[in-house]
């Protein structure tokens, strides 16, 4: 089966053919993992998410038109992927990570007067909050730890760790707002 093309291949796939199938997916599921490991940081999160396009591509073979290579196919549908959980997906959230980034590279006096009275705000709020939220951010945000390693380190589920940054970056954002209206423009 390796000397056949996608359009082959996705043929006798359609009749059925898992071995077809394997094919397609030993041949395009490395360059596509790459992909979207260029989108997004979490290697975990980008193997479900190319995954989930191959399973897509079984389950529409009968539907679909492949003219010669199912690349293209795929990178449609991993994209779509990818934004679908940027938009789901409250922990990747831009501005928290450009606030954060910004906070560590200052250079103007002022902006250093700025910046001590966000971190001041950023940190009087996490001291209100949970320890496990708490400690769930510090790694995510500060020790750029994966979800997995906190889930781990802190011996919780990897859907708990992102609730609790999630929710931990709502109520800083929340904090900020409300903070921010007279300081930061």
């Amino acid at each position: 089966m390796k000397g056949k093309s996608d359009k082959e291949l996705f043929q006798a796939m359609r009749s059925g053919d898992e071995y077809a199938f394997q094919s397609i997916f030993n041949r395009h599921w490395q360059p596509l993992l790459a992909f979207v490991c260029k989108l997004i940081s979490d290697e975990d999160q980008a193997k479900d998410i190319v995954q989930n396009a191959f399973i897509e591509i079984w389950h529409k073979k009968e539907t679909l038109l492949v003219q010669d290579s199912l690349m293209p196919y795929l990178t449609v549908i991993t994209k779509n992927e990818v934004m679908s959980l940027f938009r789901k997906d409250k922990i990747r959230l831009a501005g928290d990570e450009i606030l954060i980034a910004n906070l560590k590279r200052v250079n103007h006096p002022d902006e250093h007067l700025i910046a001590g009275e966000l971190q001041s705000a950023i940190d009087t709020e996490l001291v209100k909050m949970p320890s496990n939220m708490r400690q769930c951010f510090q790694l995510s945000r500060y020790e750029q730890k994966s979800i997995r390693d906190i889930a781990n380190e802190l011996m919780l589920s990897e859907q708990t760790v992102k609730n609790n940054i999630s929710e931990a970056l709502r109520r800083l954002r929340n904090h900020l707002t409300s903070y921010s209206s007279g300081h930061l423009a």
